[in-house]
């Protein structure tokens, strides 16, 4: 018996639980004939809903092309505080960003991912534009990348915040199904896109003027 004959039987069971006493009988005694018409069983209707409630697994794309090391560390950032898995697969020159987890949470990490990422590009830029910032220009790509660091450090502690704060800790492991996609990827260590900056005055400006604008990243509108 097909899938849409199941379902059917469930709306008319459903329909027998929750209509009057003559809809009820009618509904009941229609199901019960495609039942035993079709020769299914309360333990097949059973299954079918246990399979329709099974949480479905997405994996997505976030990011395609050759992202610069600071969106390696926002995307693991991410899915670290959005319960989904991040790796990422070199294809050519080409380097795609994949969130792996049940559809919902792989939504709402996109579109965090997404966002953050577009207010990171903009924060740094005008950092960057600044008067005392331009007349460093030997040292501009480090001090852009201080900046990010201490933005991204801010965002994690943002996200501990948040998730203290709501009592998520729990909530955050993944779900039994998501850890079983992720051990048939078989994957490996992925490489070091870590970021340290250099203990002087001028990188200590970026990395903590990076960190307060982090930190407001919360107060912002994000995308619904």
């Amino acid at each position: 018996m097909n899938e849409n004959k199941i379902d059917k039987i469930q709306r008319l069971l459903a329909l027998a639980n929750d209509a009057n006493d003559a809809e009820s009988m009618v509904a009941l005694a229609k199901a019960q004939q495609l039942m035993l018409e079709g020769n299914v069983t309360e333990e097949d209707i059973f299954q079918h809903k246990q399979q329709q409630e099974k949480p479905f697994v997405r994996d997505k794309i976030i990011n395609k092309g050759k992202p610069q090391k600071w969106v390696y560390r926002l995307a693991a950032l991410i899915a670290k505080n959005f319960r989904v898995k991040y790796y990422y697969a070199t294809k050519g020159k080409e380097t795609e960003l994949h969130y792996l987890g049940v559809t919902s949470d792989v939504q709402i990490a996109e579109i965090t991912f997404q966002y953050a990422r577009g207010s990171i590009s903009y924060s740094s830029k005008a950092f960057m534009r600044q008067p005392e910032i331009k007349r460093k220009y030997k040292r501009k790509w480090r001090l852009k990348q201080d900046y990010i660091e201490g933005y991204l450090t801010a965002l994690g502690t943002v996200f501990r915040k948040q998730v203290r704060t709501s009592g998520y800790e729990l909530a955050l492991q993944l779900p039994e199904v998501v850890e079983i996609e992720i051990e048939k990827l078989n994957l490996e260590s992925g490489k070091d896109f870590s970021h340290e900056v250099e203990n002087n005055e001028v990188s200590n400006l970026a990395f903590y003027t990076g960190y307060e604008d982090g930190l407001d990243f919360k107060n912002r509108d994000l995308i619904s």
